[in-house]
């Protein structure tokens, strides 16, 4: 009996700690790096990358959006899924069930931002001309990325499309892909 009291309690505690839930385990946008590091396949440097995208580009909208982190693969993906969560009032709003809902303003791409700027009316950021809290508002593109595109504008010269933004060191062509029509490149 005070075996099972010791662990109904331990578990109590757990569920009312920041990082965790009930619902889906622990909260990628308000865990710690040593409570991520209790996933399956997760450990200091995955941690700590998963806390550094959350900087740069906010809140996690899905669990999805966990496959756009540096090392984070298919196969960790599928370790991790049922034992994470965005918590309700994540980006997106996703619920424990992995369900998406769009909050907050809304980019030309029909995709939530988390910048407090708006795109320039018109709805697609043009890359030549854009200021960084403009650049911040392209799904994808966080502070630190807003500011690469920013040095290598002004080092290489205009862009004449959007997929040349792979250029920018940290810029895939998954990111470019996630651009869509929220972006333009009008030369100068």
């Amino acid at each position: 009996m005070r075996y099972f009291l010791a662990m109904l309690l331990l578990l109590v505690g757990l569920g009312f700690h920041s990082g965790l839930s009930w619902a889906g385990g622990i909260d990628l946008n308000t865990a710690t790096e040593s409570e991520l590091e209790t996933l399956p396949g997760i450990g200091p440097a995955r941690a700590a990358a998963i806390i550094e995208y959350r900087s740069q580009h906010g809140p996690f909208g899905s669990i999805d959006q966990l496959i756009d982190v540096s090392g984070i693969g298919p196969a960790t993906m599928a370790n991790v899924r049922s034992m994470v969560n965005v918590g309700t009032a994540g980006a997106g709003g996703e619920s424990s069930s992995g369900t998406t809902t769009t909050t907050g303003a809304s980019d030309s791409s029909g995709g939530s931002t988390t910048s407090a700027a708006s795109p320039p009316s018109g709805g697609a950021v043009d890359i030549n001309s854009a200021t960084q809290a403009q650049l911040e508002t392209l799904p994808g593109i966080g502070a630190v990325k807003a500011a690469a595109i920013l040095d290598d504008r002004s080092k290489s010269g205009p862009y004449h499309s959007c997929q040349e933004l792979t250029r920018v060191t940290g810029i895939g062509v998954a990111t470019v892909d996630k651009l869509g029509s929220a972006c333009t490149a009008v030369t100068p």
